[in-house]
């Protein structure tokens, strides 16, 4: 149970690792991106460094929540109207819509969202989260069990 409990764990973090490469590095994988969520225009419904999975896609419908890129910048927001080839969007917390943008515009749909993963992917980007993990790397190597004496564990220092 163990070995299967140590393999799990490990498919998880390469999964983790291919998700954050591909966010970072503005990949695409089989028509699949990953991007982190930058501001609150979709709140509740995506939070501030989420990460989602957007998937391209021959066709969008009013309702779907897809990313496109404007002047360079990629934006998250709804689908509230579609005339022929324009489409308008609206981000669920902003006021008004955007300007109506052209099919071509979108890079996908989004397909999933990740809440805790995109908060450590974000945390992992911080020098200090690294200054941390080598701290207590550090003092896990300092401070381990030696040997049993009378059935407790002595620690060395």
């Amino acid at each position: 149970m163990k070995k299967f409990l140590k393999i799990i764990i490990v498919l998880i973090i390469i999964f983790w690792i291919i998700i954050n490469i591909l966010s970072a590095f503005n990949l695409s994988f089989f028509g699949i991106r990953v991007f982190r969520v930058g501001s609150g225009s979709m709140e509740p419904y995506l939070k501030v460094n989420d990460l989602i999975i957007i998937k391209n896609q021959s066709n969008y419908e009013i309702n779907d929540v897809i990313t496109f890129e404007d002047n360079n910048n990629y934006i998250t927001h709804r689908i509230i109207e579609k005339e022929g080839d324009l489409i308008t969007t609206k981000g669920d917390n902003n006021n008004t819509n955007d300007p109506s943008i052209s099919k071509e515009k979108i890079v996908g749909k989004m397909i999933y969202k990740f809440r805790i993963l995109g908060f450590l992917s974000y945390l992992l980007l911080k020098p200090f989260s690294w200054a941390l993990i080598f701290v207590f790397s550090a003092l896990v190597i300092m401070i381990k069990p030696v040997e049993k004496a009378n059935g407790k564990h002595m620690l060395r220092r």
